[in-house]
């Protein structure tokens, strides 16, 4: 079978947040870039996923997620494609944190920026695997409708989510906590038919929260144990909704993935019909969409030149190799019995940063041991699990992806080595394309 061959300076798998903000900043940066997309948009969990909020961009203080991170949700927001937090808590900055988007707009607007940035789109192109010469990627192959392809680059970024990339050409990698254990998935889903004056009235003083917890509790749905469930208005008759947990889900295993969106779909529907039963306004509701995505929390993440761990994150430590600053929260989902989840909850679970107080994010995190010319951008990155709770993120996944995407530019001129990057070329180029860092020493 004929192979055809493509060349680029930078190949970037994964078309989420990460990898469309890495293959814009490549592009701007002057790179011959291709975006490679296993799905039919980009955006990942924004968009196929409809996950219904933005988490936030600021530290209560200050916006720290900016660049193309920023572009994104200002477009969102001069289309009227999306909605601030209507009762924002103290310190929270109404429309940079925790801004219900609308997923459809958002897809228009990824296409615009990365054919806008000059980088080559594909989209329904699954990435296979790599092909190495010794510690270097030379090329990637993909199967689709045109075929098999073979794509090669200086340097490739892997913007998977799951470090598919990374670990299939010999990265190490960590997994789970240390039994193997990883969160469990959400299937996001968008209700329908909503009469908004009555339904917004009773969810102001009615949190969907307390009222998904309480049924669960009782017994009235299903999962006593679920006890998630946030939800957003997408437009004034629909609202969007992160509900319930899929447990021991393995994002790396299609048996267990093709359960667990099973089982949210059946999940998303037991909830329309009981909020038909209970809930003002909701009488006519129905279930007008569930994710092509399934919320996957938590698989591989690279072990890198540098680790970020708990102390790293409570320190606020900032290094000279930074690239980025965030601030989340450690967003660890745990499921079970009242008994499991004495053993399965991480112990800082929950727990955040004081206000104005972020960490810094260093180059080396983006870098896998083993191959010379890969970066990884997103949730994948070189972290401990508690990171991950923050990390994980969208506003800090498009940071990375940004970060790696410059970072390659800048590798693909000489001999694609990543780790020859100049760090302060780097930092200098990103805050030239608008993003944040806040270098260390640097008040």
């Amino acid at each position: 079978m004929t192979i055809e061959k493509r060349e680029f300076d930078v190949v970037v798998a994964g078309g989420g947040p990460a990898g469309v903000a890495a293959a814009i900043s490549a592009s701007r940066a002057g790179a011959r870039t291709a975006l490679i997309e296993a799905s039919s948009a980009f955006g990942g969990m924004a968009t196929n996923g409809l996950v219904p909020t933005l988490a936030p961009y600021t530290d209560q203080k200050d916006i720290i997620i900016r660049g193309i991170g920023l572009e994104v949700l200002q477009g969102l927001l001069e289309r009227g494609a999306a909605i601030p937090k209507p009762d924002p808590r103290p310190g929270e900055k109404p429309p940079y944190d925790w801004t219900t988007i609308d997923a459809e707009a958002l897809k228009l607007l990824l296409d615009e920026m990365v054919v806008a940035s000059g980088a080559e789109p594909r989209l329904f192109t699954t990435m296979t695997e790599p092909v190495m010469d010794g510690q270097r990627i030379t090329a990637v192959h993909t199967w689709s409708k045109s075929g098999r392809e073979e794509w090669r680059a200086g340097v490739f970024v892997d913007a998977t989510g799951d470090a598919d990339l990374a670990a299939r050409a010999g990265c190490p990698f960590d997994k789970g906590d240390a039994t193997g254990l990883m969160q469990p998935s959400t299937l996001c889903f968008l209700i329908a038919g909503l009469k908004e004056t009555d339904h917004i009235k009773w969810a102001r003083t009615n949190p969907f929260f307390e009222l998904t917890k309480a049924a669960s509790l009782s017994g009235e749905l299903s999962g006593r144990n679920d006890l998630l469930c946030i939800n957003g208005m997408a437009t004034g008759n629909a609202a969007r909704f992160n509900y319930k947990h899929q447990k021991d889900t393995d994002g790396n295993d299609a048996d267990s993935i093709t359960r667990a969106i099973i089982e949210g779909r059946r999940q998303s529907h037991e909830l329309c019909r009981y909020l038909r039963d209970r809930i003002p306004g909701c009488e006519e509701a129905f279930v007008a969409a569930t994710g092509n995505l399934l919320g996957i929390r938590e698989t591989r993440r690279i072990v890198g030149e540098y680790v970020l761990t708990m102390e790293h994150y409570f320190e606020r430590r900032k290094s000279a190799d930074d690239i980025a600053d965030y601030c989340r929260e450690i967003d660890l989902h745990a499921v079970g019995t009242p008994e499991e989840l004495k053993q399965r909850e991480h112990p800082h679970a929950g727990k955040t940063l004081p206000e104005g107080e972020h960490y810094g994010i260093p180059y080396r995190t983006l870098i896998p041991q083993s191959v010379s010319n890969l970066l990884v951008a997103g949730r994948a990155i070189s972290c401990d699990r508690g990171v991950l709770g923050s990390i994980r993120q969208m506003p800090a996944v498009f940071a990375t992806g940004q970060a790696a995407g410059f970072a390659a530019g800048l590798a693909a001129q000489g001999d694609g080595a990543v780790r020859n990057v100049d760090v302060r070329c780097l930092q200098d180029g990103l805050i030239a394309q608008g993003a944040y860092i806040e270098l260390a020493g640097q008040n």
